[in-house]
C-alpha cells in the first residue's frame, strides 16, 4: 500500500497548523494501517538479515543491481557515469569498480541526477557547515516508513515497540512559544522545548513524562545532556524509569554517557548513524561505545583510502562511502559522505556484507581546538575524566578565535560560579600540557543553532 507509505511521510512534513488538525484523527488509525504493510515487511527482512548472512548478501546484491539499472535507464548523467557496469550481472565485490561520486558532482548535476518523476519526490537538504552552504536534493516521498523500520528495529534493543510514546528533544518550534512541551498524539511524541531549557522547564518536562509514563528519550545528545544535568542538580530521578535513550545527529561523548547512566540508570543507550541523503545506516554495537555496524539492506557502506582503494587493515582510517537503497528517485551511488572512520571489520559475504567501523568523524563543524603549536586537540580530550570538575556548571561550551587560546563559556548551576569554571579551565590547561590557555566567560544561556543543536566547540579559525 504505497499510498499509506506516502501518507505517513506527508504527515511528518505537513505545515504545523494542518498537522495539529490532523493529529487527533491520525492517532485513531490502527498501527497496522498507520505504518502500512511495507513497514512490517521491512522489519521482518531486517531481522532475518541479522540471522542469515546469505539472505543479507542476496538481498543487497539484488537491490544494488536494480538500483544501477534504474539509474542508468532513467538518467543520462548516471548512464554516462556508470557505463556498462549498470547492465552487468553484478557481484557486490564489483562495486569498487564504479566511480565515486561527490557532493559537488551531485550539486552540479542537479535535476539531471533525478530518475523518478517529481510528484514521487520531495525536497530535502543538509544543514550545511562552517565551510559550505546547505546541499539541496530530492528523496522519495514514501521512504519514511522504510527508514523508520530500520530505526525502530535498532530501538527494539531497549524494548521499544512501534507506537510506544517518546520524549523528543530536537529543534522543534512548539505552538506555544512559552510552553515547555507539546504532545503529538499521531506520532506518540512528547516534544520538549530545546531552548530555553532551564531548571523550571526541565522540571515541567519531567512532570509531564511521568504523567504520560514515557519510557524513551530521543534527540540531540547536547539537549538530553542539559535536561539530565538539570535533573541531577535538583537531585531528581524520574518515578517512571527511562528504558532507552536514542541519541541522534551529534557526536555522543563519554561524559554524556556517564551522566545518562547516572540519571537514567535503567536506560540502554542506542545511538545510530544516518544521513539526510539516505545512503547509509549504522547502529552502535552493544557494549562497544563508538563502534558501528552498517545495515546492508539500507545501503552499502564502504571505507576507502584517499586514493579510493578499499581499506582492508583494521585500525586504518578511511573515507566513508554509501550507496543508498531506501530512496532511489535521485540515486546516491558510491557517494562520498565526507565522514571518516577507522576499520574494525570489512564487509564480507560471511558477515552478511556488514561493514563495521569505529571513531566516525562527522563532516560537519570541526570538533577540535587548535593548540599554540598548531596541533589539534579533539573534543574527547576536552572532557575531564573526573566528573566532579563539572560541579557548579549547568552548561559549558568552547569558543576559539586564535591558536593556543580558547574561551570556556559557562552557565552556572545553582550555587555555582566563576570559581567552578576556573577549576575546570585550570584542569584542562594541565591536561593539554599548557598547549592551550582557557579564559572563562559567564553567559545566561548557551545559544542553540538553527535546528536546535548546541555546539560543543565553536571553531572560528579558518583553515
Amino acid at each position: 500500500m504505497r499510498i499509506v507509505d506516502i501518507a505517513r511521510s506527508a504527515y511528518t512534513s505537513t505545515p504545523a497548523p494542518i498537522r495539529r488538525r490532523l493529529a487527533p484523527l491520525v492517532a485513531l488509525v490502527p498501527r497496522s494501517l498507520k505504518y502500512g504493510p511495507a513497514f512490517e515487511r521491512w522489519r521482518r527482512d531486517i531481522k532475518r538479515s541479522e540471522l542469515e548472512p546469505a539472505f543479507a548478501v542476496d538481498r543487497a546484491q539484488s537491490q544494488l543491481q536494480a538500483l544501477l539499472t534504474k539509474a542508468s535507464a532513467g538518467s543520462a548523467f548516471w548512464r554516462k557515469l556508470l557505463g556498462d557496469a549498470a547492465f552487468a550481472t553484478f557481484e557486490l565485490e564489483a562495486l569498487a569498480s564504479v566511480p565515486i561520486t561527490t557532493k559537488q558532482m551531485m550539486r552540479e548535476a542537479g535535476d539531471a541526477a533525478r530518475v523518478d518523476a517529481l510528484p514521487a519526490l520531495i525536497q530535502a537538504t543538509t544543514s550545511g557547515s562552517n565551510a559550505e552552504a546547505p546541499f539541496e536534493f530530492l528523496i522519495d516521498a514514501d521512504r519514511s516508513v522504510r527508514e523508520f523500520a530500520f530505526v525502530t528495529t535498532a530501538w527494539a534493543r531497549a524494548g521499544y515497540r512501534p507506537g510506544d510514546a517518546r520524549a523528543v528533544l530536537r529543534g522543534f518550534r512548539l505552538d506555544d512559544a512559552n510552553a515547555a512541551h507539546q504532545w503529538d498524539p499521531a506520532l506518540g511524541e512528547l516534544r520538549l522545548a530545546v531552548f530555553p531549557l532551564g531548571p523550571a522547564e526541565a522540571a515541567a518536562m519531567a512532570d509531564e513524562m511521568e504523567r504520560r509514563r514515557i519510557s524513551y528519550i530521543h534527540g540531540y545528545p547536547s539537549a538530553i545532556e542539559l535536561f539530565a544535568r538539570h535533573l541531577d542538580n535538583a537531585n531528581r530521578r524520574l518515578a517512571h524509569p527511562i528504558r532507552g535513550i536514542f541519541p541522534i545527529s551529534e557526536p555522543l561523548f563519554a561524559h554524556q554517557r556517564d551522566l545518562f547512566a547516572k540519571v537514567f540508570p535503567q536506560a540502554e543507550i542506542v545511538p545510530f548513524y544516518g544521513m539526510s541523503e539516505k545512503v547509509a545506516f549504522a547502529v552502535e554495537r552493544p557494549g562497544e561505545p563508538g563502534v558501528y555496524t552498517f545495515e546492508p539492506l539500507y545501503g552499502l557502506a564502504e571505507l576507502v583510502d584517499d586514493d579510493g582503494r578499499p581499506v582492508v587493515t583494521p585500525g586504518t582510517e578511511g573515507r566513508l562511502l554509501g550507496t543508498g537503497f531506501i530512496s532511489t528517485g535521485m540515486p546516491f551511488i558510491r557517494y562520498d559522505t565526507g565522514d571518516r572512520a577507522r576499520l574494525v571489520e570489512a564487509a564480507t559475504r560471511e558477515n552478511g556484507w556488514r561493514l563495521t567501523v569505529r571513531d566516525i568523524a562527522p563532516r560537519r563543524k570541526p570538533d577540535f581546538l587548535i593548540a599554540g603549536d598548531g596541533g589539534k586537540i579533539v573534543a574527547t580530550d576536552l572532557v575531564p575524566e573526573d566528573m566532579a570538575l563539572l560541579r557548579g556548571l549547568a552548561e559549558w561550551q568552547f569558543v576559539q578565535g586564535s591558536p593556543g587560546v580558547a574561551t570556556l563559556r559557562y552557565v552556572p548551576a545553582a550555587n555555582g560560579g566563576a570559581s567552578d569554571a576556573e577549576r575546570l579551565a585550570k584542569a584542562l590547561e594541565k591536561r593539554t600540557d599548557g598547549r592551550l590557555r582557557f579564559d572563562i566567560e559567564e553567559v545566561a544561556s548557551i545559544a542553540s543553532g538553527a535546528h536546535g543543536k548546541r555546539a560543543f566547540i565553536i571553531q572560528n579559525i579558518a583553515g
